[in-house]
């Protein structure tokens, strides 16, 4: 009989990262005897849970309603609007 676990939907994500960063995660999920991918999902729960600070979530709370977000067309003009 398939477990709650096995009948949840899941998703594929797909990260490429330098392969001393891959040597480095996969070292520590081996000394966690965990394996690449719970270290990960472990890793993306403890920041889903983060607390910020007031002004953060302020920032994010408007971003997510589409609130005070600037739209740039290319890197440089983000660069000069930040160094403004």
């Amino acid at each position: 009989m398939p477990t709650k676990a096995m009948l949840t939907k899941t998703q594929r994500i797909t990260l490429d990262v330098p392969a001393a960063q891959h040597k480095k995660i996969k070292t520590i999920a081996s000394m966690m005897d965990l394996s690449i991918k719970d270290l990960m999902l472990m890793s993306f729960e403890e920041f889903m849970h983060k607390k910020y600070n007031k002004l953060t979530e302020k920032a994010i709370k408007q971003t997510l309603a589409g609130k005070n977000v600037k739209k740039f067309k290319t890197l440089d003009a983000l660069i000069e609007d930040l160094e403004d």
